[in-house]
């Protein structure tokens, strides 16, 4: 596991789209747009 730092920039990863396409996360908030990212954890 990495470990980051305060106000360090966060990696930004390749996503794999349902047609198959892989696009950079950065890619979302381009141009003013805003991203939410919202995790869910199953504990069951």
């Amino acid at each position: 596991m990495t470990n980051y730092r305060t106000n360090q920039p966060a990696p930004d990863a390749l996503l794999t789209m349902l047609n198959g396409r892989s696009v950079p996360l950065s890619s979302f908030w381009q141009n003013g747009r805003f991203l939410h990212l919202i995790f869910l954890r199953h504990l069951a």
